[in-house]
């Protein structure tokens, strides 16, 4: 039915009222959520050191000679595994060091590995898995070749009983090693899980070599 003039100039100046019902709703649900998925999202920092470019001044040799020299504990990651070095060798067993090429301290060895962290992927070194299928979706595990980390962190331990006081470890890679091979690394050699819920402190200050990118 159509209205008359005056009445459709009266319907037009009346106020239209917004109905906020449905955004106040929808504000009250979205509040409760992105506080609730804050939980989940955690932010992982290593804290590394950057080798020193150039030669640093000269300074005077310390007056107290020590008991025994430093560790100077060198990690190098190679696609067949690590080699450990320190005080002037490569470090075979504690107070034994070899001479020459004689392949790495600690090897690489087939182990199964699962595949939620290595989706549609291969894990380091994967140059030497690539004759394989990745790992799919779905697939709980399977071997590989992998680095021996568990074999590292006891080779830590005996490091750290010989030279308690040490810190420092320098990690050093050879061209297209995996990144997480390197944090690998890192956290094998930060701290191991002693008794109960404690956990001991192995080497924590960890430098890059030079040229590592």
């Amino acid at each position: 039915m159509a209205r008359k003039p005056s009445q459709r100039r009266n319907f037009q100046d009346q106020e239209m009222e917004l109905n906020l019902t449905p955004m106040m709703n929808l504000i009250a649900i979205l509040i409760p959520a992105l506080l609730v998925s804050t939980v989940f999202v955690e932010i992982a920092v290593i804290n590394v050191s950057a080798p020193a470019i150039g030669t640093a001044p000269d300074q005077p040799p310390p007056k107290d000679k020590p008991d025994k020299p430093p560790l100077n504990l060198t990690v190098t990651i190679t696609d067949k595994g690590f080699n450990i070095a320190g005080s002037g060798g490569v470090v075979d067993t504690i107070g034994k060091k070899t001479g020459g090429d004689k392949g790495p301290t600690i090897p690489i060895v087939q182990k199964e590995v699962s595949c939620q962290r290595f989706l549609d992927t291969w894990p380091p070194p994967r140059s030497k898995n690539r004759d394989q299928p990745k790992c799919g979706v779905g697939e709980e595990s399977r071997t590989f070749w992998v680095y021996d980390r568990e074999t590292l962190q006891k080779k830590f331990i005996e490091l750290k009983d010989a030279f308690p006081e040490e810190k420092r470890m320098i990690i050093a890679a050879e061209e297209d090693i995996e990144f997480e091979a390197i944090t690998d690394v890192m956290d094998t050699g930060r701290d191991m899980k002693s008794e109960g819920d404690e956990r001991r402190e192995l080497f924590p200050e960890v430098v890059l070599s030079p040229g590592l990118s």
